[in-house]
Protein backbone atom coordinates (compact mmCIF):
# COMPACT_ATOMS: atom_id res chain seq x y z
CA UNK A 1 0.00 0.00 0.00
CA UNK A 2 1.29 3.56 -1.15
CA UNK A 3 0.87 6.05 1.56
CA UNK A 4 -1.85 8.53 -0.13
CA UNK A 5 -2.42 6.78 -3.07
CA UNK A 6 -5.41 5.09 -3.83
CA UNK A 7 -5.08 1.30 -3.66
CA UNK A 8 -7.10 -1.41 -5.11
CA UNK A 9 -7.44 -5.02 -3.72
CA UNK A 10 -9.49 -7.88 -4.76
CA UNK A 11 -11.08 -9.69 -2.17
CA UNK A 12 -13.54 -12.60 -2.38
CA UNK A 13 -14.57 -11.92 1.23
CA UNK A 14 -18.22 -14.43 0.31
CA UNK A 15 -19.41 -11.71 -2.10
CA UNK A 16 -17.07 -12.25 -4.97
CA UNK A 17 -17.60 -8.18 -5.59
CA UNK A 18 -14.07 -6.11 -5.91
CA UNK A 19 -13.90 -2.94 -3.19
CA UNK A 20 -12.38 -0.03 -3.46
CA UNK A 21 -10.94 2.33 -0.94
CA UNK A 22 -9.23 5.70 -0.99
CA UNK A 23 -6.83 6.05 2.14
CA UNK A 24 -5.67 9.15 2.79
CA UNK A 25 -2.38 8.59 5.41
CA UNK A 26 -0.38 11.09 5.91
CA UNK A 27 3.30 10.91 7.50
CA UNK A 28 4.07 13.32 10.68
CA UNK A 29 5.18 15.95 8.36
CA UNK A 30 2.85 15.75 6.20
CA UNK A 31 -0.02 15.88 8.53
CA UNK A 32 0.04 18.92 9.62
CA UNK A 33 1.78 21.28 6.44
CA UNK A 34 -1.78 19.65 3.97
CA UNK A 35 -4.20 20.82 7.01
CA UNK A 36 -1.99 24.55 6.95
CA UNK A 37 -2.50 24.36 3.29
CA UNK A 38 -6.11 23.76 3.51
CA UNK A 39 -7.25 26.53 6.21
CA UNK A 40 -4.38 29.09 4.25
CA UNK A 41 -6.43 28.63 1.28
CA UNK A 42 -9.29 29.35 2.68
CA UNK A 43 -8.21 32.11 4.90
CA UNK A 44 -7.29 33.20 1.55
CA UNK A 45 -10.38 32.93 -0.76
CA UNK A 46 -12.59 34.17 2.01
CA UNK A 47 -10.21 36.77 3.85
CA UNK A 48 -10.56 35.31 7.04
CA UNK A 49 -8.13 36.08 9.75
CA UNK A 50 -9.41 34.06 11.69
CA UNK A 51 -8.93 30.60 9.46
CA UNK A 52 -5.11 32.40 9.23
CA UNK A 53 -4.59 32.57 12.54
CA UNK A 54 -5.25 28.70 13.13
CA UNK A 55 -3.81 28.15 9.93
CA UNK A 56 -0.57 29.52 11.63
CA UNK A 57 -1.50 27.42 14.92
CA UNK A 58 -1.90 24.15 12.95
CA UNK A 59 1.92 24.54 11.27
CA UNK A 60 3.29 25.40 14.82
CA UNK A 61 1.80 22.28 15.82
CA UNK A 62 3.91 19.14 17.26
CA UNK A 63 3.95 16.21 15.58
CA UNK A 64 1.43 13.89 17.89
CA UNK A 65 0.40 16.84 19.76
CA UNK A 66 -3.04 17.67 17.34
CA UNK A 67 -5.33 17.63 19.79
CA UNK A 68 -5.72 20.96 20.98
CA UNK A 69 -5.46 22.21 17.31
CA UNK A 70 -8.62 19.81 16.45
CA UNK A 71 -10.29 21.25 19.69
CA UNK A 72 -9.37 24.35 18.46
CA UNK A 73 -10.61 23.82 14.63
CA UNK A 74 -13.98 22.08 16.58
CA UNK A 75 -14.47 25.38 18.39
CA UNK A 76 -14.17 27.36 15.28
CA UNK A 77 -16.72 25.28 13.98
CA UNK A 78 -19.64 25.74 16.52
CA UNK A 79 -18.24 29.32 16.32
CA UNK A 80 -18.91 29.36 12.77
CA UNK A 81 -22.49 27.47 13.33
CA UNK A 82 -23.40 29.66 16.03
CA UNK A 83 -22.43 32.51 13.73
CA UNK A 84 -25.07 31.34 11.24
CA UNK A 85 -28.02 30.77 13.54
CA UNK A 86 -27.50 34.49 14.79
CA UNK A 87 -27.15 35.69 11.39
CA UNK A 88 -30.31 33.82 10.48
CA UNK A 89 -31.95 35.36 13.53
CA UNK A 90 -30.91 38.11 13.10
CA UNK A 91 -31.57 38.35 9.13
CA UNK A 92 -35.02 37.21 10.09
CA UNK A 93 -35.58 39.69 12.78
CA UNK A 94 -34.89 42.82 10.73
CA UNK A 95 -37.37 41.42 8.42
CA UNK A 96 -40.25 41.26 10.50
CA UNK A 97 -39.21 44.75 12.33
CA UNK A 98 -39.16 46.33 8.53
CA UNK A 99 -42.89 44.30 7.64
CA UNK A 100 -44.34 45.62 11.45
CA UNK A 101 -42.87 49.08 10.58
CA UNK A 102 -44.14 49.10 7.24
CA UNK A 103 -47.52 47.24 8.45
CA UNK A 104 -47.98 49.81 11.22
CA UNK A 105 -46.72 52.81 9.01
CA UNK A 106 -49.68 52.01 6.63
CA UNK A 107 -51.96 52.37 8.83
CA UNK A 108 -50.46 55.33 10.86
CA UNK A 109 -50.95 57.12 7.43
CA UNK A 110 -54.54 55.58 6.56
CA UNK A 111 -55.48 56.92 10.07
CA UNK A 112 -53.50 60.51 9.62
CA UNK A 113 -55.30 60.66 6.57
CA UNK A 114 -59.11 60.10 8.38
CA UNK A 115 -57.78 62.45 11.04
CA UNK A 116 -57.45 64.90 8.71
CA UNK A 117 -60.55 64.36 6.47
CA UNK A 118 -62.90 64.05 9.47
CA UNK A 119 -60.72 67.06 10.98
CA UNK A 120 -62.18 69.41 7.56
CA UNK A 121 -65.65 68.03 7.86
CA UNK A 122 -66.22 68.99 11.25
CA UNK A 123 -64.47 72.58 10.25
CA UNK A 124 -66.82 72.92 7.80
CA UNK A 125 -69.65 71.84 9.77
CA UNK A 126 -68.66 74.46 12.49
CA UNK A 127 -68.25 76.95 9.80
CA UNK A 128 -72.07 76.27 8.48
CA UNK A 129 -73.50 75.82 12.52
CA UNK A 130 -71.63 79.22 13.39
CA UNK A 131 -73.19 80.97 10.01
CA UNK A 132 -76.77 79.30 11.12
CA UNK A 133 -76.56 81.03 13.92
CA UNK A 134 -75.71 84.68 12.83
CA UNK A 135 -78.57 83.62 10.96
CA UNK A 136 -80.58 82.99 13.68
CA UNK A 137 -79.09 85.72 16.00
CA UNK A 138 -79.95 88.36 13.29
CA UNK A 139 -83.57 86.38 12.95
CA UNK A 140 -83.91 86.76 16.47
CA UNK A 141 -83.19 90.57 16.45
CA UNK A 142 -85.62 90.97 13.72
CA UNK A 143 -88.43 89.60 15.25
CA UNK A 144 -87.59 91.76 18.70
CA UNK A 145 -87.60 94.88 16.44
CA UNK A 146 -90.69 93.61 14.93
CA UNK A 147 -91.90 93.63 18.32
CA UNK A 148 -90.81 96.54 19.28
CA UNK A 149 -92.60 98.38 16.53
CA UNK A 150 -95.64 96.36 16.68
CA UNK A 151 -95.77 97.95 20.54
CA UNK A 152 -94.79 101.44 20.00
CA UNK A 153 -97.46 101.41 16.96
CA UNK A 154 -100.52 100.21 19.63
CA UNK A 155 -98.89 102.26 22.24
CA UNK A 156 -99.52 105.03 19.42
CA UNK A 157 -103.01 104.28 18.50
CA UNK A 158 -104.15 103.46 22.23
CA UNK A 159 -102.89 107.31 23.44
CA UNK A 160 -104.39 108.44 20.05
CA UNK A 161 -107.83 106.84 21.14
CA UNK A 162 -107.53 107.96 24.64
CA UNK A 163 -107.12 111.06 23.61
CA UNK A 164 -109.75 111.14 21.02
CA UNK A 165 -112.22 109.51 24.00
CA UNK A 166 -111.20 111.91 26.78
CA UNK A 167 -111.77 115.10 23.97
CA UNK A 168 -115.49 113.40 23.36
CA UNK A 169 -116.11 113.35 27.14
CA UNK A 170 -114.77 116.59 27.75
CA UNK A 171 -117.38 117.36 24.78
CA UNK A 172 -120.31 115.44 26.53
CA UNK A 173 -119.62 116.93 29.94
CA UNK A 174 -119.89 120.70 28.30
CA UNK A 175 -122.93 119.84 26.71
CA UNK A 176 -124.74 118.08 29.08
CA UNK A 177 -123.72 121.29 31.50
CA UNK A 178 -124.86 123.52 29.06
CA UNK A 179 -127.81 121.37 28.46
CA UNK A 180 -128.62 121.29 31.80
CA UNK A 181 -128.25 125.40 32.37
CA UNK A 182 -130.29 126.03 29.79
CA UNK A 183 -133.18 123.47 31.08
CA UNK A 184 -132.65 125.08 34.27
CA UNK A 185 -133.37 129.06 33.29
CA UNK A 186 -136.28 127.56 31.97
CA UNK A 187 -137.45 125.39 34.91
CA UNK A 188 -136.73 128.19 37.05
CA UNK A 189 -139.08 130.35 35.44
CA UNK A 190 -141.99 128.29 34.91
CA UNK A 191 -141.80 127.67 31.41
CA UNK A 192 -142.61 124.45 29.92
CA UNK A 193 -140.56 122.92 27.03
CA UNK A 194 -141.98 120.14 26.37
CA UNK A 195 -140.42 116.79 25.12
CA UNK A 196 -136.79 117.30 23.87
CA UNK A 197 -136.51 115.39 20.64
CA UNK A 198 -132.66 114.09 20.16
CA UNK A 199 -132.88 109.76 20.16
CA UNK A 200 -134.26 109.99 16.63
CA UNK A 201 -131.45 110.82 13.77
CA UNK A 202 -132.49 112.92 10.93
CA UNK A 203 -135.15 114.73 12.85
CA UNK A 204 -135.59 118.85 12.49
CA UNK A 205 -133.22 120.38 14.43
CA UNK A 206 -135.56 122.88 15.08
CA UNK A 207 -138.98 122.47 16.56
CA UNK A 208 -141.38 124.50 14.60
CA UNK A 209 -144.09 126.40 16.36
CA UNK A 210 -147.81 125.32 16.58
CA UNK A 211 -150.44 128.19 15.91
CA UNK A 212 -154.00 128.00 16.79
CA UNK A 213 -155.25 130.24 13.62
CA UNK A 214 -154.47 130.11 10.39
CA UNK A 215 -151.04 130.91 9.62
CA UNK A 216 -152.18 133.39 7.05
CA UNK A 217 -153.77 135.40 9.86
CA UNK A 218 -151.82 138.42 10.99
CA UNK A 219 -150.50 137.90 14.69
CA UNK A 220 -152.01 139.68 17.43
CA UNK A 221 -150.18 142.75 18.71
CA UNK A 222 -149.43 141.63 21.71
CA UNK A 223 -145.54 142.50 23.90
CA UNK A 224 -143.54 138.75 24.83
CA UNK A 225 -142.93 137.18 27.76
CA UNK A 226 -140.13 135.14 29.16
CA UNK A 227 -141.25 131.93 27.29
CA UNK A 228 -141.49 133.53 23.63
CA UNK A 229 -138.23 131.93 22.95
CA UNK A 230 -138.47 128.12 24.33
CA UNK A 231 -139.09 126.51 20.64
CA UNK A 232 -135.92 127.40 19.93
CA UNK A 233 -134.34 127.04 23.42
CA UNK A 234 -136.11 123.51 23.13
CA UNK A 235 -134.18 122.93 19.61
CA UNK A 236 -131.28 123.58 21.00
CA UNK A 237 -131.39 121.57 23.85
CA UNK A 238 -132.72 118.82 21.47
CA UNK A 239 -129.51 119.91 18.97
CA UNK A 240 -127.20 119.59 21.90
CA UNK A 241 -129.07 115.71 23.56
CA UNK A 242 -128.39 114.69 19.43
CA UNK A 243 -124.91 115.71 20.05
CA UNK A 244 -124.18 114.17 23.09
CA UNK A 245 -125.49 110.89 21.58
CA UNK A 246 -123.48 111.18 18.77
CA UNK A 247 -119.92 111.71 21.08
CA UNK A 248 -121.31 108.62 22.71
CA UNK A 249 -121.84 106.36 20.07
CA UNK A 250 -118.37 107.73 18.56
CA UNK A 251 -116.74 106.77 22.09
CA UNK A 252 -118.39 103.51 21.72
CA UNK A 253 -116.92 102.74 18.37
CA UNK A 254 -113.71 103.97 19.56
CA UNK A 255 -113.57 101.52 22.23
CA UNK A 256 -114.77 98.71 20.00
CA UNK A 257 -112.17 99.52 17.66
CA UNK A 258 -109.48 99.74 20.40
CA UNK A 259 -110.66 97.15 21.71
CA UNK A 260 -110.08 95.04 18.27
CA UNK A 261 -106.54 96.59 17.41
CA UNK A 262 -105.75 95.63 21.09
CA UNK A 263 -106.29 91.61 20.18
CA UNK A 264 -105.06 92.08 16.95
CA UNK A 265 -101.85 93.17 18.59
CA UNK A 266 -102.16 90.50 20.95
CA UNK A 267 -102.23 87.87 18.30
CA UNK A 268 -99.31 89.93 16.60
CA UNK A 269 -97.35 89.82 19.81
CA UNK A 270 -98.24 86.33 20.53
CA UNK A 271 -96.81 85.39 16.80
CA UNK A 272 -93.91 87.17 17.42
CA UNK A 273 -93.13 85.74 20.60
CA UNK A 274 -93.60 82.31 19.43
CA UNK A 275 -91.43 82.70 16.80
CA UNK A 276 -88.35 84.30 19.07
CA UNK A 277 -88.65 81.05 20.92
CA UNK A 278 -88.43 79.00 18.18
CA UNK A 279 -85.50 81.10 17.11
CA UNK A 280 -83.95 81.14 20.56
CA UNK A 281 -84.32 77.32 21.07
CA UNK A 282 -82.56 76.95 17.35
CA UNK A 283 -80.24 79.42 18.64
CA UNK A 284 -79.52 77.44 21.61
CA UNK A 285 -79.11 74.22 19.69
CA UNK A 286 -77.18 75.54 17.21
CA UNK A 287 -74.39 76.59 19.70
CA UNK A 288 -74.48 72.88 21.45
CA UNK A 289 -74.06 71.48 17.97
CA UNK A 290 -70.79 73.90 17.55
CA UNK A 291 -69.66 72.94 21.05
CA UNK A 292 -70.04 69.36 19.97
CA UNK A 293 -67.90 69.55 16.90
CA UNK A 294 -65.85 71.47 18.13
CA UNK A 295 -64.81 68.95 20.93
CA UNK A 296 -64.84 66.47 18.21
CA UNK A 297 -62.51 68.44 16.12
CA UNK A 298 -60.45 69.36 19.52
CA UNK A 299 -60.16 65.09 20.33
CA UNK A 300 -59.56 64.06 16.24
CA UNK A 301 -56.80 66.98 16.27
CA UNK A 302 -55.34 65.58 19.59
CA UNK A 303 -55.86 61.47 18.03
CA UNK A 304 -54.12 63.29 14.29
CA UNK A 305 -51.14 64.30 16.71
CA UNK A 306 -50.46 61.10 18.24
CA UNK A 307 -50.54 59.24 14.98
CA UNK A 308 -47.72 61.82 13.86
CA UNK A 309 -46.34 60.99 16.59
CA UNK A 310 -46.56 57.24 16.12
CA UNK A 311 -45.15 57.61 13.11
CA UNK A 312 -42.65 59.69 13.95
CA UNK A 313 -41.37 57.08 16.25
CA UNK A 314 -41.71 54.28 13.85
CA UNK A 315 -39.76 56.15 11.23
CA UNK A 316 -37.42 57.02 13.79
CA UNK A 317 -37.04 53.33 14.48
CA UNK A 318 -36.55 52.48 11.39
CA UNK A 319 -33.64 54.50 10.59
CA UNK A 320 -31.95 53.20 13.88
CA UNK A 321 -31.76 49.54 12.84
CA UNK A 322 -31.95 50.41 8.87
CA UNK A 323 -27.70 50.39 8.68
CA UNK A 324 -27.65 46.73 10.88
CA UNK A 325 -30.71 45.45 9.26
CA UNK A 326 -29.67 46.58 5.48
CA UNK A 327 -26.17 45.17 6.08
CA UNK A 328 -26.72 41.68 7.63
CA UNK A 329 -29.85 41.52 4.95
CA UNK A 330 -27.43 42.31 1.91
CA UNK A 331 -24.93 40.75 3.39
CA UNK A 332 -26.22 37.60 4.75
CA UNK A 333 -25.71 35.88 1.55
CA UNK A 334 -21.87 36.77 1.19
CA UNK A 335 -21.29 35.85 4.64
CA UNK A 336 -23.50 32.65 4.24
CA UNK A 337 -21.15 31.16 1.72
CA UNK A 338 -17.89 32.62 2.94
CA UNK A 339 -18.68 30.49 6.60
CA UNK A 340 -19.12 27.17 4.28
CA UNK A 341 -15.60 27.69 2.64
CA UNK A 342 -14.26 28.53 6.38
CA UNK A 343 -16.53 25.03 7.20
CA UNK A 344 -14.81 23.57 4.14
CA UNK A 345 -11.64 24.80 5.07
CA UNK A 346 -11.79 23.68 8.72
CA UNK A 347 -13.25 20.29 7.78
CA UNK A 348 -10.80 19.23 5.31
CA UNK A 349 -7.58 20.34 8.02
CA UNK A 350 -9.41 18.24 10.47
CA UNK A 351 -9.63 15.15 8.21
CA UNK A 352 -5.82 15.53 7.30
CA UNK A 353 -4.93 16.00 11.49
CA UNK A 354 -7.37 12.84 12.96
CA UNK A 355 -5.93 10.81 9.86
CA UNK A 356 -3.01 10.76 10.76
CA UNK A 357 -1.44 7.60 12.96
CA UNK A 358 1.71 7.08 14.24
CA UNK A 359 4.45 5.29 12.61
CA UNK A 360 4.21 1.96 14.66
CA UNK A 361 0.64 1.76 13.72
CA UNK A 362 1.11 1.84 9.95
CA UNK A 363 0.26 -1.48 8.59
CA UNK A 364 -1.55 -2.62 5.21
CA UNK A 365 -5.72 -1.90 5.21
CA UNK A 366 -5.73 -4.24 2.87
CA UNK A 367 -5.11 -8.19 2.85
CA UNK A 368 -5.19 -10.42 -0.33
CA UNK A 369 -6.92 -13.89 0.33
CA UNK A 370 -4.10 -15.26 -1.22
CA UNK A 371 -1.65 -14.57 1.66
CA UNK A 372 -1.06 -16.37 4.60
CA UNK A 373 -2.72 -14.37 7.00
CA UNK A 374 -6.62 -15.31 7.34
CA UNK A 375 -9.18 -12.43 6.57
CA UNK A 376 -9.50 -10.53 9.78
CA UNK A 377 -13.21 -9.04 10.26
CA UNK A 378 -12.46 -6.40 12.66
CA UNK A 379 -9.54 -4.67 10.58
CA UNK A 380 -11.96 -2.58 8.68
CA UNK A 381 -13.80 -1.08 11.73
CA UNK A 382 -10.25 -0.07 13.04
CA UNK A 383 -9.38 2.12 9.92
CA UNK A 384 -10.53 5.18 8.71
CA UNK A 385 -11.49 6.48 4.97
CA UNK A 386 -11.62 9.50 3.51
CA UNK A 387 -13.38 7.99 0.78
CA UNK A 388 -14.85 5.00 -0.64
CA UNK A 389 -16.23 4.39 -4.16
CA UNK A 390 -17.12 1.33 -6.17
Amino acid sequence: IKEGKEVRASDSYDTGRDISFLQLRSSAAEAPAKAYAALRAQAKSTHSLRLAALAVRVRAAKVGHFDEVIAAIDEMIKTLKDENTADIAKRDQCKEEYLKIESTSKDLTWKIKNNVAKIDKLTKLIELRTAQKEKTIQEIADVEEHMRQLTAMREEENGAFLDAKKEDQDAIDLLISAREALASYYSNHSVAMGEVQGSVKGAALLQQPEFNVSADQAPEADFTGKGHRKGEAKGIVSIMTMIIEDLNDEIKNGMKAEEETQLEYESQMDAAKKLREELVAKKVGLEEAIAKRGEEKEAETEDKTENEAALADETQYKASIKNDCDWIIGAFEKRAAARVSEMDGLAGAKEFLVGYQPPSQEASLLEQRQGAKPFDDAALAKVRFLGMRR
